[in-house]
C-alpha cells in the first residue's frame, strides 16, 4: 500500500503518490480503443489544474462525479507523453461534514472581484468625461454586477479562473491608461469604454455556476459566440438609454474587430486607432497571462509543454534569472 502525500497540483511530480481535495472542472465518460470505459477529468485547485483519469469505471461514476463539485482523491502522478497526469486510485465526494469551503480550492484571480469592480468605476468616474460613454458603462456594469464579480474569461483558455473576466478587463484597462498617455491622439473615453465592454458577451456565452467557473457553453453562445452576443447586447442597451447611435456603432465595431482576423472570430479588422489599440491590449494580456502560467509551472532551465494559445510554442524558464 503506497504512502500518499498531501499536495497541491503545482507541486505534483511524476512518480509521486499524492492526495488532496480537488474541484472537478470537467468530467466526461470516454471509451478506449479496446472498448473499455473510463472517466476523464480536469481537476483544479487554487494552484492550477491537471488531467486525471479513473480507469476502474462503474455505472454510478458518470452521475456521481459531475463537473462542478469537490472531491477527495488519491492516486499516482505519471508522465504521459511529456505531460503530468493524475491516475486516480480512489475518490469520493466532499461531504458537508468535512467543513471544506469550495472557494478555498478553485483557481481564482489574484484580486477580489469587488476590488476590481471598484477599480472600473474609479476609471469611469475620474478618467472619463463623456457622459454617454459613462452612462453606457455604468448601466452595463451595474446590471451584470453579480455575474461579473465571479465570472471567468473563458472555459479553458486565458483567465479561466474565478473573477477572471474582471482580472482580464482591469489589466487591459491599466494598460490603456498608460498607453493613452503616450499615444495622446487616442480618444480616451472611447478606448476605455471599448476595453470595459469588449468581452461583456462572455457572460451570456457560457453557463456560469456559483463557483465562478464554467463547465459548458449556452446554446446561444455555441451558435453565435460572445462577439455577436456582445454586439447585440450593446445595441439593445444603447437604444434603451438613447445613446448617440454613432457612438454605439463605434463600440460595436471595437467588439467585432478585437480578435483581428476571421480565423479568430473577427470578420472585420480594426478601422480606427482605438479599435487597433483594443486588439493589441487584448492579445497582449491573454498571451502574458498564458506565459506567466507556463513559467510558474516549469522548472528552471527547462521548457514548458507546448501551449496551444501560443501557437503551440514552448516557453523557456531561464535559470539565469529565475534561480
Amino acid at each position: 500500500m503506497p504512502t500518499y502525500v498531501e499536495k497541491k497540483t503545482e507541486d505534483f511530480k511524476a512518480g509521486e503518490h499524492v492526495q488532496g481535495v480537488f474541484y472537478i472542472k470537467e468530467s466526461e465518460l470516454k471509451t478506449t480503443t479496446t472498448n473499455n470505459k473510463y472517466m476523464n477529468f480536469t481537476f483544479a485547485d487554487k494552484t492550477g489544474e491537471i488531467n486525471a483519469k479513473l480507469w476502474d469505471w462503474d455505472e454510478d461514476n458518470a452521475s456521481r462525479f459531475k463537473a462542478g463539485i469537490l472531491v477527495k482523491a488519491r492516486g499516482s502522478v505519471i508522465d504521459w507523453q511529456g505531460q503530468l497526469q493524475f491516475k486516480i486510485d480512489s475518490m469520493g465526494k466532499v461531504l458537508e461534514s468535512d467543513n471544506i469551503k469550495i472557494d478555498d480550492y478553485i483557481p481564482s484571480a489574484p484580486y477580489t472581484g469587488e476590488a476590481m469592480y471598484k477599480f472600473l468605476f474609479t476609471v469611469i468616474n475620474e478618467k472619463m468625461n463623456d457622459e454617454e460613454f459613462k452612462m453606457l458603462c455604468t448601466y452595463i456594469l451595474e446590471e451584470n454586477k453579480s455575474q461579473l464579480l465571479i465570472a471567468p474569461a473563458a472555459k479553458k483558455n486565458h483567465h479561466a479562473v474565478r473573477s477572471g473576466l474582471l482580472y482580464h478587463t482591469t489589466t487591459m484597462l491599466r494598460g490603456a491608461l498608460t498607453l493613452s498617455s503616450i499615444y495622446t491622439f487616442l480618444n480616451k473615453n472611447l478606448l476605455y469604454t471599448g476595453v470595459i465592454l469588449h468581452d461583456i458577451g462572455k457572460l451570456y456565452e457560457m453557463k456560469q455556476n456559483d463557483t465562478g467557473l464554467v463547465s459548458e457553453y449556452t446554446v446561444e453562445g455555441t451558435l453565435l459566440g460572445h462577439i455577436i452576443q456582445g454586439i447585440n447586447y450593446i445595441d439593445e442597451v444603447g437604444k434603451k438609454l438613447g445613446i448617440n447611435p454613432e457612438k454605439v456603432l463605434l463600440i460595436k465595431h471595437m467588439i467585432l474587430s478585437h480578435h483581428y482576423i476571421p480565423e479568430h472570430g473577427s470578420p472585420k479588422s480594426p478601422a480606427f486607432p482605438e479599435a487597433e489599440m483594443l486588439h493589441h491590449l487584448d492579445i497582449m494580456d491573454a498571451r502574458m497571462y498564458d506565459m506567466q502560467q507556463a513559467v510558474e509551472g516549469t522548472e528552471t532551465g527547462s521548457f514548458s509543454e507546448r501551449i496551444w494559445s501560443l501557437e503551440n510554442r514552448s516557453v523557456y524558464k531561464s535559470s539565469a534569472i529565475y534561480d
